[in-house]
């Protein structure tokens, strides 16, 4: 027993699909010689791109799972019972859609807050996308669409180090899962931004912009997590869809 949690440990400490993501993105900042503004940004359109695969999933998944799942529906919703298994099954895929594209539009709204504050503190080029009257007079997805091209590498590390995410056994409560991580994550970024840029540029001058951002880069995908309890589902005993990551 002592053993299987000490592996148990060392599992949850080192994440070997965070460690890809790290030499994913890292190899790509550093070959094209990021900014800090850039990894900014980076940060910003990992964060959306990690939200929007949250929400696509959820409502894939209550789809996909709402015939098996039927009867914890029931027991928690008796009126549930009334209905055929098709009918449930086309009545919680609209909820679920619409659900999702009301997340979708919500986390949207809120990244497209980040992005204004972006474009005034880290202001970057083309600055009709990312300067500070740029990006709050563009369509918001046209500068999305410019750093998924420039930055894939962050976001795709991101999907990597975070993908047992996307199979929680529980769907409903994934789509609040961003506002626990990436939105805090953000925030810790912000804040430890200035004071590691200030030490880098004392310890290396010139090159203090590469050095912060691998070290910002660490931060983000090699921390270790919490683990996770087992998701509940709406019945209060453990979610049966699958044999998902918890």
């Amino acid at each position: 027993m002592g053993v299987s949690g000490g592996d148990f440990s060392l599992r949850t400490a080192i994440n070997p699909y965070g460690a890809a993501g790290f030499v994913l993105a890292g190899v790509s900042a550093v070959t094209q010689e990021w900014s800090l503004p850039e990894f900014c940004w980076s940060i910003w359109l990992a964060g959306l791109v990690y939200t929007w695969v949250c929400i696509a999933t959820a409502s894939l998944q209550i789809i996909v799972s709402a015939r098996s799942d039927k009867a914890a529906y029931d027991e928690r919703l008796p009126l549930l019972r009334r209905f055929s298994p098709g009918v449930f099954l086309f009545g919680l895929a609209v909820i679920s859609v619409s659900v999702g594209l009301l997340a979708f539009r919500l986390y949207s709204f809120l990244f497209a807050f980040y992005g204004l504050f972006l474009s005034v503190f880290a202001e970057m080029e083309p600055l009709d996308l990312f300067g500070r009257n740029g990006f709050i007079n563009s369509d918001f997805f046209t500068p999305v669409m410019y750093l998924v091209d420039r930055s894939w590498p962050m976001a795709a590390g991101a999907l990597l180090a975070n993908w047992g995410d996307f199979f929680r056994k529980n769907p409903w409560r994934r789509v609040l899962l961003p506002l626990q991580k990436e939105i805090v994550r953000m925030h810790i970024m912000i804040l430890a931004l200035p004071f590691l840029s200030l030490i880098a540029w004392a310890l290396f001058k010139e090159a203090y912009q590469s050095i912060t951002i691998v070290i910002l880069m660490g931060l983000f995908y090699l921390l270790p997590k919490k683990e996770q309890g087992n998701d509940v589902e709406i019945t209060g005993k453990p979610w049966t869809s699958g044999d998902a990551v918890g």
